[in-house]
């Protein structure tokens, strides 16, 4: 299995617009233009470390994240926080089309880039679920 090396920001955002791209059968200019919607999944039986509990409490509270939309930009920021730990794993499908929203369901567990999932994809961590 391959490994991840190395993840930054300009990385992760290349590797988002892949994934929309991957999903959306369009050119990078257009799927810019989508909104995302972020969907924290707890993991049971996962260990959990004090940084993945600081994300999971600060940047993807309820408070912060429910019942909002972002744009590719604010995405990229917020999950950069930890840079270079990034989720385990980012599943990204369409939320609603018709008003050109995308869910982003993501792991709490924040890693380095060698732990990252779904290096096969070509765009990790992300994966496309249709």
């Amino acid at each position: 299995m391959d490994k991840l090396r190395m993840m930054n920001k300009n990385i992760f955002e290349k590797n988002l617009v892949a994934s929309l791209i991957e999903l959306l059968k369009y050119s990078d200019e257009e799927v810019v233009t989508y909104k995302f919607m972020i969907t924290p999944i707890f993991e049971a039986n996962k260990n959990y470390n004090s940084k993945d509990d600081f994300m999971r409490l600060i940047y993807f509270s309820e408070k912060n994240i429910k019942d909002r939309v972002f744009n590719i930009g604010d995405v990229v920021n917020l999950f950069s926080a930890l840079s270079p730990l990034y989720p385990m794993w980012i599943e990204v499908s369409i939320y609603d089309n018709r008003s050109k929203v995308i869910e982003l369901r993501h792991s709490l567990r924040f890693r380095r880039p060698s732990q990252i999932q779904n290096v096969e994809t070509g765009h990790p961590p992300f994966i496309v679920v249709t």
